[in-house]
């Protein structure tokens, strides 16, 4: 469905929320713990929440995350990039659970326009193409374009992709997600209060503090050495970026943020960046 994968140990469950730092956590576990990495197709399995095991994520100021999402894209990397600009796809669009549901990805499938998606991404250093790209992304008659079921989903209609990534992950089940239950900011927060499984959240922003804090949580001793090569760790996966993520946005599009991903904003006290008008 998507590029989210998960990391477990014998001490913790970690789930790798794209673009929030999970290469660099991962990194850092694989030194200090080894387990065993996959791809999240399904719902963490409930012998692992029974567990004695720590549920991690980490997540990331939604503002800065699209930026990175799109610059990212911009180097030719990533799902969303792909998805996006890639071929049209003549399979795959459910005939089997619906044909008339089939039929409509299908005809969805070949109008959509790859030249839009593919000219806002050729300058990495353009905020009019971020711009473009974060409000065709963000628009709700786009959703189906960028697959993952977003566009199945009532979350399309009032929230965003990286909201609607992050409830997919961190959430014990998914069906409240199509089921037409959740129609708003309020209800979505009422669900995720009872239905989000993460016992140890890492903020991008402060990371090697967050990756040594769930260590010590789960019991697992760090010697001095190990620690050093923690906080030294390079960044991981980085994009061509070359300016703050205050330089992408105008006030328009920081609103526009701050509305679609109001959960996320409100949950982890995210500011918005300083705007730029051009």
């Amino acid at each position: 469905m998507t590029e989210e994968k998960i990391y477990i140990t014998d001490r913790i469950a970690y789930l790798r929320l794209q673009k929030t730092g999970s290469s660099h956590v991962l990194k850092a576990l694989k030194m200090t713990c080894p387990g065993q990495e996959g791809e999240m197709h399904g719902r963490l399995p409930e012998p692992i929440l029974h567990s004695d095991r720590i549920v991690a994520g980490s997540v990331r100021n939604p503002w800065d995350w699209y930026v990175s999402v799109w610059a990212y894209g911009c180097d030719g990397e990533g799902v969303v990039y792909n998805r996006l600009t890639g071929s049209r796809k003549l399979l795959g669009h459910g005939y089997r659970k619906s044909l008339l549901t089939g039929v409509s990805n299908f005809l969805h499938e070949l109008r959509r326009s790859r030249r839009l998606w593919r000219e806002t991404y050729t300058d990495s250093s353009s905020p009019v193409l971020f711009r473009r790209w974060l409000t065709a992304l963000l628009d709700p008659e786009r959703s189906r374009d960028i697959g993952e079921n977003y566009g199945r989903s009532t979350l399309c209609r009032f929230a965003g992709l990286y909201t609607f990534r992050y409830c997919w992950l961190f959430h014990r089940i998914v069906e409240h997600l199509y089921d037409g239950s959740i129609n708003n900011q309020k209800d979505l927060s009422r669900i995720d209060k009872k239905q989000n499984i993460i016992q140890h959240m890492l903020r991008t922003e402060k990371l090697t503090d967050g990756i040594l804090e769930l260590l010590e949580r789960a019991g697992i001793n760090v010697d001095r050495e190990t620690r050093k090569k923690i906080m030294e760790m390079n960044r991981t996966n980085p994009s061509s970026r070359l300016k703050d993520t205050a330089f992408y946005y105008d006030q328009r599009t920081a609103d526009l943020v701050r509305e679609r991903d109001a959960l996320i904003v409100e949950k982890y006290d995210y500011r918005s960046p300083e705007k730029r008008e051009l």
